[in-house]
């Protein structure tokens, strides 16, 4: 692959595989959302018209990661995120997802820009799933055995919106199951699962699924858009912040931050507990 540059930054995209994945140590992360309905100053609905600001908060607070929900920022000629990472001295790694606005939304591929000694580079890879209902049980075996793999990064792995749905509720004892090997794939030293996701879940077992992934010292953070309507045009964005955070199976809070850039932003420190 050819590389790429912004400004004077210097980019080594690459895509998914264990060999060219990055090595990250996350400690603090900032977790940033919006309103996806809402237009913003420069005209689109994404992260691009404050990412720059969101950034710049985020590494004053110490952070080394960013999460940002799900729709992230919209691939367009003239625009390119990575110009808003020059000043940069705490962040060390940003994850985002590409994705094309218009009557629906059409998410594209996952990003992870990533700092080394010889300057940032991409990570990138697709969802692969939302739901499992319906799906070949060997299509979500191979997902565990040959995608996880690839989500490993250091101390962190991530796992996009429904790939969660990879354990599973029973009906029967009303608990999850690892029924096809997911939390077992991800090794114990991996104490951070990060789950950027699209839209609010209503089901009640979501919660009880990041509960249990995050069981074994881990956390678990999930972070997704508001602005969902349903059938009769009514949001269903809940109360609260769009995100949670589980640690060794417990609900723990994530402090925000004031800001009058029409976003969200959270700040969790994975060290502290």
């Amino acid at each position: 692959m050819s590389m790429t540059k912004a400004r004077g930054i210097t980019i080594q995209p690459s895509i998914g595989t264990t060999e060219s994945k990055p090595n990250l140590n996350i400690c603090k992360v900032g977790i940033v959302t919006r309103d996806y309905q809402k237009k913003f100053a420069n005209g689109y609905k994404d992260f691009s018209n404050t990412l720059l600001q969101v950034l710049k908060i985020l590494d004053g607070q110490g952070c080394d990661a960013v999460l940002f929900s799900l729709f992230s920022i919209i691939p367009r000629e003239g625009y390119d995120p990575r110009c808003a990472f020059n000043d940069l001295k705490n962040i060390k790694s940003i994850l985002l997802e590409e994705f094309q606005d218009g009557n629906s939304r059409t998410a594209g591929r996952y990003v992870i820009y990533y700092r080394t000694a010889s300057g940032w580079e991409e990570y990138e890879f697709y969802q692969v799933f939302g739901t499992i209902t319906g799906m070949p049980e060997n299509k979500i075996l191979d997902f565990v055995q040959k995608e996880i793999p690839k989500r490993i990064l250091g101390n962190c792995c991530v796992l996009l919106c429904g790939e969660t749905n990879g354990v599973k509720y029973s009906q029967g004892d009303r608990k999850i199951h690892d029924t096809f090997g997911l939390r077992k794939a991800i090794p114990l030293n991996v104490n951070v699962v990060l789950n950027p996701i699209h839209d609010r879940m209503t089901r009640f077992e979501m919660k009880l699924k990041r509960q249990f992934l995050s069981e074994n010292n881990r956390w678990v953070i999930s972070v997704w858009n508001k602005g969902k309507q349903d059938k009769n045009g009514k949001t269903r964005d809940g109360n609260g912040p769009a995100w949670t955070a589980f640690h060794n199976g417990k609900e723990l809070n994530v402090p925000g931050i004031q800001n009058d850039l029409g976003v969200e932003i959270g700040v969790l420190n994975v060290k502290s507990a």
